[in-house]
């Protein structure tokens, strides 16, 4: 969104900066914008100015993250037992590279354009639609365990079959023979211990799909930690010299 004003006469703002910084870069500093959810709409605000008034682009920018923490519950009722089953899954964060937003004076316009007497300074606004690949995960349930990526999934499982034994094994897969020595541990007298071979271990991460862990859902949750960092670039025309500003802010 461009904003226009009227053009007015500029002092020389904190005229030493040549002899503080060599001129070298700009002053720039980007307003922090408030939280949001996605696809709704933040203003960016951002002040800049130089020594030389030699500014050439204002361009904006956004990056980001995503982390999301799951936790899964399976409720597994045996012949004498109910067995409560809890595992936590910690996905790596999944990140947003810096993408470019816009760039001002917009074609055809002058950065004077922009010029604010109370700030001495250009003040630049641009409406920055937060981009739906942001949005927070709020399923719950088995909902959520049938959106999941393949690669949380199978990591759920893999804990899974850790916390199993011979007794919610074949509860959960009935197809297979409780007496099986492939699949369950027994004791130099020949007693079951109600332990997994590795073969067992690995039935249940190649067997236990999404339909199946349904079955024995009791909850499955996700807290979702995203954030945004919106970022401005003031650029002189005469050396390339830039300066940044960043800021930081929570997606609802």
């Amino acid at each position: 969104m461009m904003v226009g004003f009227w053009a007015c006469e500029k002092n020389d703002p904190l005229g030493d900066q040549g002899e503080l910084t060599g001129n070298i870069v700009p002053f720039n500093l980007l307003a922090q914008p408030p939280d949001a959810a996605a696809g709704d709409t933040v203003r960016l605000r951002t002040v800049c100015w130089a020594v030389d008034d030699d500014i050439e682009t204002v361009s904006f920018y956004h990056s980001g993250f995503k982390l999301r923490d799951y936790e899964v519950k399976m409720r597994i009722q045996t012949t004498d037992t109910v067995y409560e089953l809890t595992v936590n899954h910690l996905e790596d964060s999944v990140l947003t590279a810096s993408t470019f937003i816009a760039s001002y004076p917009e074609e055809g316009a002058s950065l004077n354009d922009y010029y604010q007497t109370l700030e001495n300074a250009y003040v630049i606004l641009h409406d920055f639609v937060v981009p739906m690949h942001y949005a927070l995960t709020r399923e719950r349930n088995q909902d959520l365990i049938m959106i999941m990526n393949d690669q949380v999934f199978e990591a759920v499982v893999e804990k899974f079959s850790l916390k199993f034994n011979r007794a919610i094994m074949t509860t959960v897969f009935p197809e297979i023979n409780p007496f099986s020595l492939v699949y369950f541990k027994v004791d130099d007298d020949g007693f079951y211990t109600g332990e997994l071979t590795e073969q067992g271990i690995q039935y249940i991460i190649d067997n236990l799909d999404r339909e199946s862990m349904i079955d024995f859902l009791r909850e499955a949750t996700v807290a979702d930690n995203t954030r945004i960092t919106a970022e401005s670039v003031a650029k002189l025309e005469a050396n390339g010299g830039a300066a940044s500003s960043r800021r930081t802010f929570r997606v609802l």
